[in-house]
């Protein structure tokens, strides 16, 4: 991307239910206090830019459902319990994460609190306009984002081949 675009920031999300024979607060209790705990030294080492943990209980998809309902939006609820979010630049960083042995023993741990069927995941680019009360990345009523062929070209976040004949 040219020097004079803010940088792109790509974001994977990772939408789960909890496991069946888990609570709501048992989950959330190994989620936060203990997997969130560990993961964060871990995403923090690799130099992933935010590992955040979003949480969408009954009662959160009740009141949007009401909502949904009431202003005739015609929306599709998710319904998955939590979603993890990573926000990095380059896929060199979430490979640093996942080929880490502690980050791979801590994902055996969370076995028993998840159910994986159905787990959705999403992977995009964020465009940040308002940051704390300010508007942001906005020059002469521009975006100071790249173009969408630029920011859309995956290929530029992908880990550098060694070796080898070619472009990287």
């Amino acid at each position: 991307m040219p020097s004079n675009n803010t940088e792109r920031l790509l974001r994977l999300s990772i939408s789960l239910y909890r496991s069946p024979d888990m609570t709501g607060a048992e989950a959330y209790e190994f989620a936060t206090n203990s997997h969130a705990v560990q993961a964060a030294k871990i995403h923090a080492k690799h130099g992933i830019h935010a590992y955040i943990q979003y949480f969408s209980p009954e009662s959160t998809r009740r009141a949007i459902e009401e909502m949904n309902k009431r202003r005739n939006r015609g929306w599709v609820v998710d319904d998955h319990d939590m979603t993890l979010e990573f926000y990095f630049r380059s896929f060199e960083e979430m490979n640093k994460v996942t080929n880490d042995p502690d980050f791979q023993a801590l994902q055996a741990e969370e076995e028993p609190y998840v159910n994986r069927k159905n787990t959705v995941v999403s992977l995009g680019w964020v465009e940040t306009y308002v940051e704390d009360s300010k508007v942001v990345n906005i020059r002469d009523n521009k975006s100071t984002y790249g173009t969408w062929e630029e920011s859309s070209d995956i290929s530029t976040a992908m880990p550098r081949q060694g070796g080898g004949s070619g472009s990287g």
